[in-house]
């Protein structure tokens, strides 16, 4: 039962507007308020501004989250990057911003949510064959009613492909498609001449780790195209936002190429996501 009555939902909004705008103008955040909608940014960021989104409806147990001082301190704090929150009520009504440099905010985020109840387990999405698997990366469950995506540039600006516009990656957690995949090295090596690079119905990736204060994060690498003539492949790296070329001609370009490409996806993500 909500703490403010099933009938008057929307007291969670104003409340939460009255709130953030007061906080936001006393510790300097950006706030901007539209029609039934408003947002508060610790800052914004470089273009691209490339990380992960965390979407939740606004239950009581994510209102008692935003109202938590412990939360409050990690947006005084710029611990995340930011949150935007609807009025009417959606799968995706609130959101948190947290690019790969507010990492540890995350991790910060996932316990606040525990201290409210939410039980986090992610559910992925897993197939593959003998030759290895690949991870659905469209819509990464980690709660009943809470799931994280990556984006590729939190302004949704135009980048030079399909691909890489985040519009395509808010569409495949919306409406199910494109298909995002994260295959794994033993995948790759064994289906590289076969896989469909150009069909925008899919979007091929591969994980490469950095460590961000201890925190193992999976970075997608949108696989852009595949000469088979020349064996160049090229790759867009959501982290640094920059496509890549490598010559995979030879056995240690090969080598050295395939050593940066996660064999394990799944464990990856699930240590991440978790």
């Amino acid at each position: 039962m909500s703490i403010f009555g099933e009938d008057n939902k929307s007291n969670y909004y104003d409340q939460l507007l009255n709130f953030y705008e007061y906080l936001s103008h006393t510790h300097n955040l950006q706030y901007r308020q539209y029609s039934g909608v408003f947002q508060v940014m610790e800052r914004y960021g470089p273009q691209p501004w490339p990380g992960i989104k965390v979407h939740a409806p606004l239950s009581d147990k994510i209102y008692n989250v935003l109202m938590d001082q412990n939360f409050q301190h990690m947006m005084i704090n710029r611990e995340i990057d930011g949150i935007r929150i609807y009025k009417e009520h959606d799968p995706k009504q609130v959101t948190f911003y947290i690019s790969f440099h507010s990492i540890p905010g995350y991790k910060k985020l996932l316990h606040i949510f525990r201290a409210h109840g939410i039980n986090i387990e992610p559910k992925l999405q897993v197939h593959g064959d003998t030759h290895g698997s690949y991870v659905l990366l469209n819509k990464m469950h980690i709660a009943h009613d809470i799931y994280v995506r990556y984006s590729t540039d939190f302004y949704d600006e135009k980048r030079g492909g399909p691909k890489i516009d985040d519009s395509m990656w808010r569409s495949a957690a919306d409406k199910g498609h494109p298909q995002i995949w994260a295959v794994s090295r033993s995948y790759l090596i064994m289906h590289l001449y076969n896989l469909n690079y150009k069909d925008n119905s899919r979007i091929i990736t591969f994980l490469s780790l950095i460590d961000y204060d201890g925190i193992m994060v999976p970075i997608p690498n949108i696989i852009l195209a595949f000469d088979k003539a020349s064996d160049e492949l090229v790759t867009y790296n959501i982290l640094i936002s920059k496509i890549m070329e490598y010559d995979l001609s030879t056995q240690e370009n090969s080598r050295r190429f395939f050593e940066s490409v996660s064999n394990h996806p799944e464990e990856r993500l699930r240590a991440f996501l978790g």
